[in-house]
């Protein structure tokens, strides 16, 4: 497990920070890319079966990330209130309609497509490249963290319902070493000073662990371990991704305000 877990991430880094790099239309189509995968597991973990459903599912994503992409978060909220309010319509003119189904395609668009959406408006800004991958190592530090220091230190369980093998002392560990890692390495690249860089890192872990757990949570109303089998040794598509889920839109408004106070 930790050999396939260390092949993936080897070849795995390069690649995001090269896409990262590159920006523009090659990121946009690994975001398109990414989230339809995701969604394709999220689906699968609710049990999903309408064809119907997951098409719009798929079609929604493709033109509301396209919206992120050419607009801006005003714009993108526009086509997403837009895209509630014609799944409505034709939810009412379909009735009866299986709502548990309808309710699962709406949480998906807001969980993935739009969280996902953040990236794209991370990377668009001036100094993009290192914002997002300040935001997106500080979030692989801190799972770093939490597994090392769970495995070695943990002895109080965290939320065992949801989670069994996260433990108190590892989601400190994940605190410590996000903060380390945004003070060390990116503080000074992006102009800010130690304390607010120790503080925005522990903040984006905490954000990164609640993505962590609320991906726990949703496998396990699933009954599944795995969202999926996509990278070997760490999973599914949404495995890796939930901790990234929460942290980048954090740290988007967090990390964007404190560069340009220069706090």
């Amino acid at each position: 497990m930790f050999r396939q877990r260390l092949i993936s991430a080897l070849l795995g880094i390069p690649l995001v920070v090269w896409l990262i790099w590159q920006g523009g239309y090659f990121f946009f189509l690994a975001v398109m890319i990414i989230s339809s995968l995701a969604l394709r597991e999220f689906y699968t973990i609710g049990a999903v079966n309408s064809g119907l459903i997951t098409s719009i599912g798929y079609g929604g994503n493709i033109l509301l990330l396209t919206a992120a992409y050419l607009t801006n978060p005003q714009g993108y909220f526009f086509a997403l209130i837009c895209f509630f309010i014609v799944i409505n319509i034709a939810a009412v003119l379909a009735y009866p309609q299986d709502y548990r189904e309808l309710m699962l395609l709406i949480w998906s668009v807001l969980y993935i497509t739009s969280l996902l959406a953040f990236f794209l408006w991370l990377r668009a800004q001036a100094e993009g490249f290192i914002l997002l991958l300040s935001i997106i190592a500080t979030t692989w530090a801190s799972d770093t963290g939490a597994y090392a220091c769970g495995l070695t230190l943990g002895r109080h369980k965290l939320l065992p319902a949801v989670s069994p093998k996260k433990s108190v002392e590892g989601a400190v560990g994940g605190l410590l070493f996000a903060a380390v890692v945004m003070s060390v390495c990116f503080a000074p690249l992006l102009k800010l000073s130690r304390p607010t860089a120790l503080l925005l890192g522990a903040v984006i872990s905490l954000a990164g662990q609640c993505g962590d757990l609320a991906e726990s949570a949703l496998k396990r109303w699933g009954n599944t371990k795995d969202s999926g089998r996509f990278l070997p040794g760490h999973g599914g598509v949404l495995d890796r991704l939930d901790s990234l889920l929460f942290a980048v839109p954090v740290g988007y408004f967090l990390l964007s305000l404190a560069v340009r106070g220069g706090i």
